[in-house]
C-alpha cells in the first residue's frame, strides 16, 4: 500500500493518520473481495497487518502501533536490559516493539503486554505464548494481574498525545507503582515534547529526558525516557 504525503505533512501527525485511514478502508473493502469465496481463511482470522488496519480505521485516536516502524522499534527498545527483568509493554498492538525487545534479548517469558483491544490481545497470546497478555486499559491494571512480577521497565505503545491528561497521569501513576524503583518508562511521540505533561511529572515526582529523534519514522517521532527523581 503506498501513501503520498504532502511536503509537510510529516509534521501534522493528525492528518497523516486520516490520510492514512482513508486508505486503509481501501486496503480492507480490497481484502475482503480477495477472500470472500474463502470462508476457512477467515475462520483463522485476518493477517496481522490487516488486522493492524482494521483497529486503526475503528480507533484511530487510541490506536498508534500501525504507525510504528522498525526504526522507531529499535530506538525504543535501545536501553532495555534483558537481563533486568520483567518489562511490561503498554499498548502492543499487533506486535512491533514486542519484537524488538524479544530481538535485544528479553525472554518472552518477561514480557507483560497490556493491549485493551480484545482482537489484538487475543492475537498477540498466539503470537507469543510465553508472554503474559492482559486484555485490559493501561490503568486498570491490578497488581494481582502481574502474577508477582515487578517490571524492570516500561515500554508504551500508546499515542498519549490523544488522550486526556487525567488519563495519562493515571496510566504512568499506574505502571511506575508496579516498577521496582529504579526502572524507567520508555514512551515515543509525534509531537515536539515529551507527552506527558510537567505539571503530571511534578506530581508523580519524575523528569523525563530524550533518547532518541526517529526521522526514518513516518511521521518522525522521537523517544523520552521517564524514570522518578
Amino acid at each position: 500500500m503506498k501513501l503520498k504525503l504532502k511536503p509537510g505533512m510529516a509534521r501534522r501527525p493528525r492528518q497523516v493518520v486520516h490520510k492514512l485511514a482513508s486508505a486503509v478502508r481501501r486496503k480492507i473493502n480490497l481484502q475482503k473481495a480477495r477472500h470472500r469465496s474463502t470462508p476457512a481463511r477467515e475462520a483463522n482470522g485476518p493477517p496481522e497487518a490487516l488486522l493492524g488496519l482494521r483497529r486503526l480505521v475503528a480507533n484511530p485516536r487510541r490506536f498508534g502501533g500501525f504507525v510504528s516502524g522498525p526504526a522507531l522499534a529499535a530506538a525504543i527498545t535501545a536501553e532495555i536490559d534483558p537481563a533486568a527483568g520483567p518489562v511490561l509493554e503498554l499498548g502492543p498492538g499487533t506486535g512491533v516493539f514486542t519484537r524488538a525487545l524479544i530481538a535485544r534479548g528479553v525472554p518472552e517469558s518477561n514480557l507483560i503486554l497490556v493491549e485493551a483491544d480484545h482482537l489484538l490481545a487475543a492475537r498477540l497470546r498466539t503470537a507469543f505464548p510465553q508472554a503474559l497478555v492482559l486484555a485490559h486499559k493501561a490503568a486498570s491494571v491490578t497488581e494481582d494481574m502481574l502474577q508477582g512480577r515487578s517490571p524492570a521497565a516500561v515500554v508504551s505503545g500508546l499515542p498519549l498525545l490523544n488522550f486526556p491528561s487525567r488519563e495519562v497521569e493515571s496510566i504512568v501513576a499506574t505502571a511506575f507503582g508496579f516498577c521496582t524503583p529504579d526502572a524507567a518508562l520508555y514512551q515515543f511521540t509525534y509531537g515536539p515534547k515529551c507527552p506527558v505533561r510537567e505539571e503530571i511529572m511534578a506530581r508523580l515526582g519524575l523528569s523525563a529526558h530524550r533518547t532518541a529523534r526517529v526521522w526514518r519514522n513516518v511521521p518522525p517521532a522521537s523517544v523520552y525516557c521517564i524514570t522518578r527523581n
